[in-house]
């Protein structure tokens, strides 16, 4: 079996003790960024993958159940960096290597904020930034910061699901149980995970493990669901998805 990877540190506890051995396994892995999972699960090129949360909404997909990468309140890794006051904003640079990040803030300026923005690629007056990127550019600017999942927190009142374990079609339980398994030892293993990662970047320990610890959580409880198929609601009526899918877990 192929599976393709989020090469992000919030992605790391999901998938660790598997790419590692830790958890004896025979997938074949591919890391890549979040749009590019999206594209190999859509072309059938891999067989499961760690997927932006929208993309589930975008064929007939099935998810592993009880798992997500997801955020109670404050994420930090996906943010706006405003360079002027929020209600002066007119233009929004997007990231494009998550669809759900894109799909998120076009929902909050739509329906929250109440704001009409152009959003392109070039500077802007605020921009979208994901993933481990963000978590540098944090560190090194004195712009005003948005954490996009506490403000869907702020108008939604439920945590945000950016990624999930998405399969184009059925396949073998085992492979459902090293998932969950890997998840178990992930979340039970915070601190050696942080240091595996800032052994191969240039982050801080310290840093790396208040974020896995305190910014993220990995089970896709009753109210997480809730929270994605509101998301999916507004994804609709923004023509951002083509339907407003139902939840289907392999093997319930």
């Amino acid at each position: 079996m192929k599976v393709v990877l989020v090469d992000f540190l919030n992605a790391y506890p999901l998938y660790y003790a598997l790419v590692n051995k830790i958890i004896d396994n025979d997938i074949e892995f591919i890391k890549k960024m979040p749009s590019v999972c999206a594209r190999l699960l859509f072309e059938k090129q891999v067989d499961v993958g760690i997927a932006p949360s929208i993309e589930y909404a975008k064929s007939d997909y099935y998810l592993v159940p009880n798992v997500c990468i997801s955020s109670d309140n404050k994420v930090k890794s996906v943010a706006l960096f405003l360079k002027k006051p929020l209600n002066k904003v007119k233009t929004v640079k997007l990231d494009k290597n998550s669809n759900t990040s894109v799909a998120l803030t076009k929902i909050l300026f739509a329906y929250k904020y109440k704001l009409e923005v152009d959003y392109i690629q070039d500077r802007a007056d605020c921009e979208l930034v994901i993933g481990d990127n963000a978590l540098y550019r944090i560190e090194h600017t004195d712009e005003e910061i948005i954490d996009l999942a506490h403000e869907w927190k702020e108008f939604s009142g439920y945590p945000f699901v950016f990624a999930l374990w998405i399969a184009n079609h059925k396949i073998q339980v085992k492979y459902i149980d090293l998932f969950l398994k890997a998840k178990e030892w992930g979340v039970n293993n915070l601190d050696t995970i942080a240091e595996a990662f800032c052994d191969t970047h240039n982050y801080d320990y310290e840093k790396a493990y208040d974020y896995l610890k305190n910014n993220l959580s990995y089970d896709l409880t009753e109210n997480k669901k809730k929270s994605l198929e509101l998301f999916f609601d507004y994804a609709y009526k923004l023509n951002l998805i083509p339907q407003k899918p139902k939840l289907r877990f392999l093997y319930e």
